[in-house]
């Protein structure tokens, strides 16, 4: 069956008329008659009654119109299917990263998969932490590194590393004297946090609930970036993760501890259909090495 067609009958069937039908697919009614006339050739029966007001659907058509969601869904997933399917043959893996996550592993993580592994066609991105999930669950991207927690039931999550997070002042501040605080200290302050597309906005949220007042969140950005230049403009504080920070540092800023703090977690997630794939398991264990190798120096610079 042709979906071009079907997607036709399916818009004559929300609008009552061939006409206006035809002028929202840019098409002429004529062009319409005919493909439907096509799918009623295909189906050996009548779809549509013309009528002075417009048309009418038939048994059939009422039948094919209930089902015509479902064929064209399960027509959609099939082509998306084969589409994955002629791009792992093209050794084609795509990857999508909340930001920040890059930043912290470093450009010779890419670098050397790629180097490592020159059959493989790496296609990357980075996303406000939000969008990662839903990324990988619509099937756009075959790898996410998402910002726990993760709550969607068909992928896969494996924990890769975690930071703490600090709270951010300027000279001066009168918390900038306090060698650590807690959340219940953040009460009417003036905080600049990231925006609700990123975790941490609703982790800063829950903490300052979790601690009996509403936060007074004055303005909302798309980067740490900004909240280290509106803090250090005195605009007001901010709370930060600290791997992300570690090279924004400036003499005029503080980062204070924050003891009652949650933990920004990075996780790899991927669909469970998906992690069997050859390369999509090449980049789970390159990614499990490296992150090996990543704590061996942490622990080596610990000591």
């Amino acid at each position: 069956m042709d979906s071009k067609n079907l997607r036709w009958f399916q818009e004559v069937c929300r609008l009552g008329s061939i006409t206006k039908a035809a002028s929202n697919l840019f098409i002429t009614p004529q062009g319409l008659s005919k493909g439907i006339k096509n799918l009623e050739a295909e189906l050996g029966v009548k779809l549509l009654e013309r009528t002075p007001n417009g048309v009418l659907l038939t048994p059939y058509g009422e039948s094919l119109s209930y089902h015509a969601d479902i064929l064209l869904s399960d027509y959609h997933d099939l082509m998306s299917e084969i589409d994955k399917l002629k791009q792992q043959e093209r050794g084609l893996l795509r990857v999508c990263s909340a930001y920040g996550v890059f930043r912290i592993l470093g450009v010779d993580f890419v670098l050397n998969f790629e180097k490592e592994n020159p059959d493989t066609n790496l296609d990357y991105a980075e996303f406000p932490d939000e969008y990662v999930e839903k990324e990988v669950q619509e099937g756009n991207y075959e790898i996410g590194f998402a910002i726990g927690p993760v709550k969607v039931p068909e992928l896969e999550v494996i924990s890769l590393f975690s930071s703490p997070v600090s709270l951010l002042v300027y000279e001066g501040h009168p918390l900038a004297q306090k060698s650590s605080v807690k959340f219940s200290d953040l009460k009417e302050e003036a905080l600049i946090l990231e925006s609700r597309a990123f975790k941490i906005h609703s982790l800063v949220k829950r903490s300052c609930h979790e601690a009996g007042f509403e936060p007074n969140i004055i303005f909302c950005t798309s980067g740490f970036s900004l909240c280290h230049k509106l803090t250090a403009q005195k605009r007001g504080i901010s709370v930060i993760v600290d791997r992300i920070s570690d090279d924004m540092s400036s003499q005029h800023l503080k980062r204070i501890p924050i003891e009652d703090s949650f933990s920004w977690e990075v996780k790899m997630i991927c669909k469970d259909r998906a992690k069997n794939d050859r390369h999509v398991r090449k980049w789970k264990m390159y990614t499990e090495k490296y992150m090996s190798q990543m704590r061996g120096e942490v622990h080596r610079l610990e000591m």
